[in-house]
């Protein structure tokens, strides 16, 4: 939720006039698809362009969106202003670091 959105109104005509949808997610699936693009992808979306992935992957599986359709996600902003997630692994910097390991 925005408290007050300053372009609302072009996006939703934009939605229109492309014959697009909008759709709302979960903040647990916007959560996993940001460690999820961060994993894969290196890239720290904010929650916001999160949650164009998260609805992207949820509209894959409903087959509201084809496979084979192409689709534009946008990331607005940057990770870097929210509080980061806890390191999942610890480098010992004592040790030569197995980088194979640290990709699972």
């Amino acid at each position: 939720r925005v408290p007050a959105a300053v372009g609302d109104f072009l996006i939703l005509d934009a939605v229109r006039e492309s014959d697009g949808f909008a759709v709302a997610v979960d903040d647990d699936l916007i959560e996993a698809a940001q460690e999820e693009c961060a994993k894969k992808e290196g890239i720290l979306l904010c929650p916001e362009g999160a949650a164009t992935l998260a609805a992207y992957k949820q509209e894959l599986a409903s087959g509201r969106i084809e496979k084979d359709e192409r689709a534009v996600l946008f990331n607005c902003a940057t990770g870097l202003k929210y509080p980061m997630p806890e390191a999942g692994q610890r480098i010992d910097l004592n040790q030569p670091i197995d980088y194979g390991a640290m990709a699972s």
